[in-house]
């Protein structure tokens, strides 16, 4: 895998939902992402495709606006560290996502962030 192409999909994973739910692009998402994709947040991991959709789908909801800061790619690995802009739980949340491709589609992704609004959000 070459460092432009793992650029590529990674990009095509962020413009699937980087523009919030009107403009989410589900085909596109489910391209990008290895069906036994293993992702892993504060707030839990999915070793599949179709939940982790879902998942981004509802963060798409409350998303008004991406603000991209610094990518970083090697060969099959890449990093990205932006801010989202939302309309709930926090105003501002920092991101920093790192990726592993392999055969044109994304098999790993670590999402870490400050999840404690959102755990305060979920509380009863």
């Amino acid at each position: 895998m070459t460092t432009e192409r793992t650029l590529e999909i990674v990009r095509a994973y962020y413009d699937s939902w980087k523009n919030g739910i009107e403009r989410f692009d589900e085909a596109r998402l489910c391209s990008v992402l290895s069906p036994k994709v293993r992702f892993e947040s504060p707030l839990g991991r999915r070793e599949e495709a179709a939940p982790l959709v879902e998942a981004i789908a509802r963060f798409a909801k409350a998303l008004k606006q991406v603000d991209f800061h610094q990518t970083l790619a090697a060969s099959d690995e890449a990093a990205v560290i932006y801010d989202c802009q939302l309309t709930w739980p926090v105003d501002v949340l920092r991101c920093a996502e790192f990726f592993r491709v392999e055969g044109h589609r994304i098999t790993s992704i670590r999402l870490v962030f400050d999840a404690t609004e959102y755990r305060k959000a979920a509380m009863p």
